[in-house]
């Protein structure tokens, strides 16, 4: 076998900067990441993300003020027309709002749903596991607070009476089932909580994000906690599958789904009856 009179001795090309060649000449490469090291062009890590460009934060501001502002001021009825029902006005609202989440951040929420190529039957099978469990919650809850007969909460007591209200109930329950979860999740998860944490630690914008969700689904102050177990769960379900905004939509769409069905099959009963 002939032998290279150039080549250099293992020690020595094991130091080299030079380590392979290719059709432009030699490419310097550095030396191998020791086992168990970082290596700089792997992408950080869902717990330390990179904190939003001033692009994102344009889009973040367009979509969340507005949202903020309902959510703080709620909804302003008076810039409608009078001949307008309730329904229609949160129609309105919602649709607007459902087009700006999906212009500006489609290309972040529908990639996501790649999570569910690996064991979708296991992962969607936990999501059922985890609404039972927050109905169990739930229950429990409003039994605590208000005894054998708790009322009707006022914003389910909301949603059944748009859900009545004919062929605008028929496009709100499509509304509640599916557009409202993707304006929620992107707001109190992926932005409070997934860009957010680029500057504060995970646990603290869940937690405040988790507060907020109960807080504005509330109309007293017994709301709060009968609300605070889906909150807590919907956090969990977004935090732990690595900050994944569709696993937490699914989650969410599932929950008002069930919750539409029961409310129709609730309506049904009484004009039955």
């Amino acid at each position: 076998m002939a032998t290279d009179p150039t080549a250099q001795p293992l020690s020595e090309a094991a130091d080299s900067p030079v380590t392979n060649a290719g059709p432009q000449g030699p490419l310097p490469t550095g030396p191998l990441p020791l086992p168990g090291e970082a290596v700089s062009s792997e992408a950080a890590p869902a717990s330390s993300p990179s904190r939003p460009t001033r692009a994102e934060w344009v889009r973040i501001a367009i979509f969340g003020i507005p949202y903020a502002a309902f959510f703080l001021v709620g909804v302003p009825t008076s810039l409608f027309p009078a001949s307008w029902n309730l329904t229609a006005i949160n129609l309105a609202i919602d649709t607007v709002l459902l087009i700006v989440v999906l212009a500006f951040f489609a290309r972040e929420f529908f990639p996501a749903f790649s999570y569910l190529r690996t064991h979708p039957f296991l992962k969607i099978l936990l999501l059922f596991g985890l609404w039972i469990l927050v109905v169990i919650v739930q229950s429990s809850v409003r039994l605590a607070l208000y005894g054998l007969n708790p009322p009707i909460a006022a914003n389910q007591q909301g949603v059944m009476d748009a859900l009545s209200d004919g062929t605008l109930g028929l496009v709100f329950s499509f509304f509640v089932t599916v557009g409202v979860p993707v304006i929620e999740e992107v707001f109190y998860r992926h932005i409070l909580i997934g860009k957010l944490s680029a500057y504060a630690p995970t646990w603290l914008v869940a937690s405040i994000s988790a507060a907020l969700f109960a807080y504005m689904h509330s109309h007293q102050w017994q709301d709060f906690f009968s609300y605070l177990p889906l909150s807590i769960v919907l956090t969990l379900v977004y935090v732990k599958s690595g900050k994944n905004v569709a696993y937490s939509w699914l989650f969410h769409a599932l929950n008002n789904t069930i919750m539409v069905i029961l409310m129709f099959a609730m309506q049904g009963a009484l004009q039955n009856a």
